[in-house]
């Protein structure tokens, strides 16, 4: 496993797994990704992701992403996606785990478990329904001006 400790780096290719810690990274590729207090743009991993008391853009992984203390921007994954005290704004997901102090904006999954203390803005159902009533009011918008 390579690693990378306390560096700022534009952006970060690593052919194997990638350990990065108290770094700054502009954009991320590995095959399976591990942060530890650290800050990252893009992230794409054709494997595992996980990151501890991080930060990053948006994810994107061919298997399981976990969050401890950490956030990011949106989420969609192969794998299980779990966060325990941390928060994204959307999650696409195989399953998703939102733990005890998390938050997630938007959850679109076949399996959501929520725990007790954790925050989920819209589910899966509710995220249908608000894009189908999005799409209707856009195609009547756009039937009016035709007129």
């Amino acid at each position: 496993m390579s690693e990378q400790e306390s560096r700022v780096v534009g952006s970060l290719a690593a052919v194997g797994d990638l350990s990065v810690e108290r770094s700054l990274v502009g954009a991320l590729r590995a095959e399976n990704v591990r942060f530890e207090r650290s800050i990252a743009g893009p992230v794409m991993a054709r494997g595992d992701v996980s990151l501890e008391q991080a930060g990053c853009g948006p994810v994107l992984s061919g298997g399981n992403v976990s969050f401890h203390q950490a956030g990011c921007g949106p989420v969609m994954a192969r794998g299980d996606v779990s966060f325990t005290q941390g928060g994204t704004q959307s999650v696409l997901a195989g399953s998703a785990s939102i733990g005890r102090g998390a938050f997630v904006g938007v959850v679109i999954s076949p399996k959501v478990t929520v725990a007790d203390g954790a925050r989920v803005l819209m589910n899966t159902k509710q995220a249908a329904a608000l894009g189908a009533a999005v799409g209707a009011i856009v195609g009547l918008f756009f039937l009016g001006r035709r007129r």
